[in-house]
């Protein structure tokens, strides 16, 4: 890491609350990095001792933010050092987001947005519920799709690039004879989470036109494909 906006990011993929990191000017910071690490090719965040301990972040404050922090840290001393080290935070802290949201792009932005509402149950709560159970990857790739539908039209292929991305092992196959029938395969046992989330993703990406059907575990019977006509390890449709 080097840069002050890294250590946000790097706080989130830790799963660590942004309040616990506590910015603070370093006077012996390398004029190269923004980041005052104890090592140069260091990459996590350190936890402090306890849990609820905040982790104290070295900022080299004059590599981008001279104009602001100049009069702050003179070489002599001045009074009000706790003022003057919250003010600090506060600003790096205010800073920093300034600098993440400023590279979003626009569909972040909305998938930011959409996250917001999903959060506040503008969706229900099985949506709620599906949404706080995945992972931050899966989060952004069901964002991406539920944004893609507004654009594509066509929801179908859109529920295909999610059951994909978000159910695995699964395959999903179209019907023969009726186009309008769809029947969903994964390797999983059945459990009550993966269930809602293959639910939630057929009601909010398909139309009401199709039919489908779910196997977990054993792939139904396909004449003429062997691996999939093994005796006690296939469903019947």
């Amino acid at each position: 890491m080097r840069y002050l906006w890294e250590a946000l990011l790097e706080a989130d993929r830790e799963k660590i609350p942004q309040e616990m990191l506590r910015f603070v000017h370093s006077s012996r910071g390398s004029r190269y990095m923004e980041l005052s690490l104890t090592c140069l090719n260091q990459s996590l965040i350190s936890r402090a001792g306890q849990e609820k301990e905040q982790i104290p972040v070295e900022i080299n404050t004059y590599y981008r933010f001279y104009d602001i922090f100049k009069n702050m840290f003179p070489p002599e001393n001045i009074g009000f050092p706790a003022l003057r080290e919250s003010l600090t935070n506060l600003i790096l802290h205010m800073l920093a987001h300034n600098d993440i949201q400023r590279g979003m792009t626009k569909e972040e932005y909305h998938k930011r947005l959409l996250a917001e509402e999903i959060l506040e149950g503008a969706f229900g709560e099985t949506a709620l519920e599906v949404f706080l159970a995945m992972s931050k990857e899966h989060r952004q790739i069901l964002l991406g799709g539920w944004l893609s539908i507004l654009r594509a039209g066509n929801a179908l292929p859109v529920f295909l690039d999610m059951m994909r991305g978000l159910v695995e092992q699964a395959i999903v196959y179209h019907g023969n004879d009726y186009p309008d029938e769809i029947f969903i395969y994964t390797g999983l046992k059945r459990e009550r989470s993966l269930e809602r989330r293959i639910l939630f993703l057929v009601d909010t990406f398909l139309d009401v036109r199709y039919r489908v059907e779910i196997f977990y575990e054993y792939h139904f019977g396909i004449i003429g494909i062997e691996e999939t006509m093994k005796i006690d390890e296939i469903a019947i449709c």
